[in-house]
């Protein structure tokens, strides 16, 4: 239940909105009821990021199911990415923008996550590299993703309005085709 209360908190108002005390209010708990179950503000929010992750990575194995060629199927996810951070903005903002302190950034469930969703990123890149070691796949997968991500925080702050172009979806296509082609053309 605080989970849920929690998770629709930030939904709505985003971290700047978020506090210990609203969470408390919207579940009829006291601050102190809200602190039995989880440690402090951090691990409240992490365990958000968890289900935010959660869900982006369902909605991505859902978008990836429908194209049947792998570099339209590597240009949905991407596309499912940028939308899935429109459509779930101060969810998504909140992985990237909450900081933990630096005694729990091995959190074992965040980065079991992020590993996921870049295995997920390889997973879908490899038939398009087939000749690629996993460590240079690795490299790619990180490389795309991280090029896809910074097109992600641009449309969704609103940063991409001064190229002129609304859409993302072209640029990200646009991302992954000139990526795939420059590192088959490098591998000849």
């Amino acid at each position: 239940m605080a989970l849920v209360a929690a998770d629709e908190l930030v939904a709505a108002e985003g971290l700047a909105g978020f506090s210990m005390r609203k969470v408390a209010q919207t579940m009829g708990y006291t601050v102190g009821n809200l602190y039995l179950l989880f440690s402090n503000q951090d691990d409240l929010l992490a365990e958000v990021s968890l289900r935010t992750a959660d869900a982006m990575y369902e909605y991505l194995r859902g978008v990836a199911a429908r194209p049947k060629a792998p570099l339209e199927r590597l240009q949905a996810i991407a596309a499912g990415y940028i939308s899935f951070a429109q459509k779930h903005s101060f969810r998504w903002r909140l992985m990237f923008e909450h900081y933990l302190p630096p005694e729990k950034w091995d959190h074992p469930g965040l980065n079991a996550r992020q590993t996921a969703l870049f295995e997920f990123v390889e997973e879908h890149l490899a038939p398009l590299l087939p000749e690629a070691s996993p460590k240079q796949l690795r490299a790619a997968a990180t490389a795309l993703w991280s090029s896809v991500h910074g097109l992600c925080v641009l449309a969704i702050t609103g940063k991409l309005n001064w190229s002129g172009l609304k859409d993302a979806r072209p640029l990200s296509d646009l991302i992954v085709r000139a990526f795939v082609s420059g590192l088959r053309e490098e591998r000849g």
